[in-house]
């Protein structure tokens, strides 16, 4: 046995190696996105006797031999998990299993009745529950992470508990019983285990795994089979003190998790379809490209959390002329895309296109190369700002259309000419206060009162998306006015939220450190005496803070009523400004 103990250990302690690595596994810059999710599983198969009474020579390998001359003991689990991360879960295992064994030549004793010495015992049944949580380990997820992979080794170890009855013992002639020498114990007894195993699994659907798991339990009694083996001659010592067993087990395992499978959506992106009206693309007599891109997307295909960036362009010999991209979101994406497409229906969508003539175009094609995310609570509007930012997809480059026919040789000059641009830019609505190295907004109640009403009309409004900027005086350390508008940033969407209560809302924010442009702004304003002499002494100063410190000392209205108004939370929402632009266009020369 004291082979089994040595293949044990070594079991355990390549578990307890391979914990630390796990943690380094866990994170990653623009990493595939973790799915973390709870799970239950059912596992059931054989159990395999290690005690005293199928203890054979070859160590734990004999003791499988020998398991097929008794009848198979089973045993069978139910249990619930969670999946942490990338490697590290956890799981809570219940279940109820059966063990039996016999053992020739070896000296025995029944335990409490260490007189007697007797060879050639059989152990009938004892049964058990079982209890234990255990720490798994997705090896091949430390190395890579695929959510999808067929495959995974994935070693586990816990504590529980064994709540069993011990079975009756007999005396063996060959493979017959000849008489009960202990009768099956009348009552269950309790002790602690250690299971510590292996899991192949196999990955059948985003849901459903499949797994083969062998689990060794080291328990902390000798009275699972009553028996107890006695010194040996050659060694003089006891060569096992505890029993043991293990399970070969067959299971299934159902996730509870909303699997977004960007990399299916690239593989079968060529089941999304493009057309462009008109093709090839036409010139007009305006000196316009104008043309209409239609996407037609299948029925069960765009994932609930998805989010697809198609961003067209005219590329031609030495360069591309970029075109403006198209946002798609799965109906379960809270951000705003330009399409949200139902994952049942799919659906065709259109976007229109006019661009001014440029002799580039005359050769060029227009193409595009989709781009797939799963939204993490931010919609990245170019292909850029999603490489930096997150893990992408992309389901490969297609021609849309071909390039640009001019109706007529006319030639074109250039002509200047205004136009009206709408765009969507922040706009300042409510402003939250705070006291002095502060961020508990019911220390200026007066001034967050108008400013909760304020959010209130907003919310009658209809308006979801808002952005808050915070930020801090300039007096005191720049590391901590840092850290004191971050908390006021939290704040002010903490009091949003509280406010909003079940109305679905999208807060973005940031805290700014300490505000010196609105400080010197403010100071510019005033009507305070010195007011230049004030700007030049802290602009001139090699310690900025500091010198407001000195200034307040001087001049209290500083610090009466130009720095309470920068201890704040801005809090924006965005609406459409009009701007007037100049542009130049390609008209027929006349």
């Amino acid at each position: 046995m004291k082979k089994n103990l040595t293949i044990s250990k070594l079991v355990m302690l390549v578990v307890m190696a391979v914990l630390p690595l796990t943690f380094y596994a866990q994170s990653g810059k623009n990493s595939k996105p973790v799915e973390r999710y709870w799970y239950i599983q059912a596992d059931g198969g054989l159990s395999i006797n290690h005690g005293d009474l199928a203890n054979y020579e070859n160590g734990i390998w004999g003791d499988f031999e020998h398991f097929k001359k008794t009848l198979p003991d089973w045993n069978a689990h139910l249990g619930i998990g969670y999946q942490f991360g990338k490697v590290i879960g956890m799981n809570l295992k219940g279940g109820y299993g059966l063990l039996s064994g016999h053992k020739h030549i070896q000296p025995l004793v029944l335990n409490g009745n260490e007189g007697t010495v007797l060879y050639d015992l059989g152990l009938n049944k004892t049964n058990y529950f079982e209890g234990n949580l255990n720490l798994t380990f997705n090896l091949f997820n430390m190395f890579k992470y695929n959510p999808r992979r067929v495959i995974n080794l994935v070693p586990h170890i816990g504590i529980g508990g064994i709540y069993y009855q011990a079975g009756a013992v007999s005396q063996l002639t060959g493979e017959e019983e000849s008489g009960v020498l202990a009768e099956a114990k009348d009552k269950r007894e309790l002790n602690f285990s250690v299971p510590a195993g292996m899991e192949f699994t196999f990955n059948l659907a985003p849901k459903f795994d499949l797994f083969i798991d062998y689990t060794y339990n080291f328990t902390g009694t000798d009275a699972l089979d009553q028996v107890a083996k006695i010194a040996s001659d050659e060694d003089k010592h006891i060569i096992n003190d505890k029993d043991m067993y293990s399970q070969v087990n067959l299971g299934l395992r159902y996730k509870f998790n909303n699997p977004c499978d960007i990399e299916k959506m690239a593989r079968e992106a060529k089941e999304i379809t493009y057309r462009v009206n008109p093709n090839p693309l036409v010139a007009d007599e305006n000196g316009k490209v104008c043309f209409d891109v239609i996407v037609t997307i299948p029925a069960e295909y765009f994932e609930k959390q998805a989010v697809m960036n198609l961003t067209p362009y005219l590329a031609y010999k030495g360069g591309q002329i970029d075109l403006d991209p198209i946002t798609f979101v799965g109906e379960k994406v809270k951000g705003e895309g330009d399409f949200r497409v139902n994952y049942k229906e799919g659906g065709e969508f259109t976007k229109h296109y006019c661009k001014d003539y440029v002799p580039e175009m005359e050769n060029c094609e227009l193409m595009g190369n989709p781009m797939f995310y799963v939204y993490n609570g931010k919609i990245y509007p170019t292909q850029d700002e999603i490489a930096a930012n997150t893990y992408f997809t992309q389901g490969g480059e297609r021609k849309l259309a071909d390039g640009v026919i001019v109706t007529e040789k006319d030639e074109y000059i250039d002509q200047v000419v205004t136009d009206t641009v709408e765009t969507m830019q922040p706009v300042k609505k409510l402003t939250y206060f705070f006291n002095k190295d502060k961020y508990n907004i019911g220390d200026r109640k007066k001034l967050n009162n108008e400013a909760d009403a304020a959010f209130k009309d907003l919310l009658k409004a209809g308006v979801t998306e808002f952005e808050i900027k915070a930020w801090a005086s300039p007096e005191g350390e720049e590391g901590h006015n840092q850290e004191l508008s971050n908390n006021r940033d939290n704040a002010a969407e903490a009091q949003m939220k509280k406010l909003a209560k079940k109305t679905d809302i999208n807060i973005t924010g940031k805290g700014y450190g300490e505000d010196w442009n609105t400080f010197i702004e403010l100071v510019q304003n005033s009507d305070l005496k010195d007011k230049d002499a004030i700007i030049n002494k802290i602009n001139n100063s090699g310690n900025k803070q500091q010198a407001v410190k000195e200034m307040c000392a001087i001049y209290p209205q500083l610090e009466k009523d130009i720095l309470p108004q920068l201890r704040r939370a801005e809090v924006f929402v965005k609406e459409p400004v009009k701007t007037v632009v100049e542009k130049t266009i390609k008209v027929k020369k006349n």
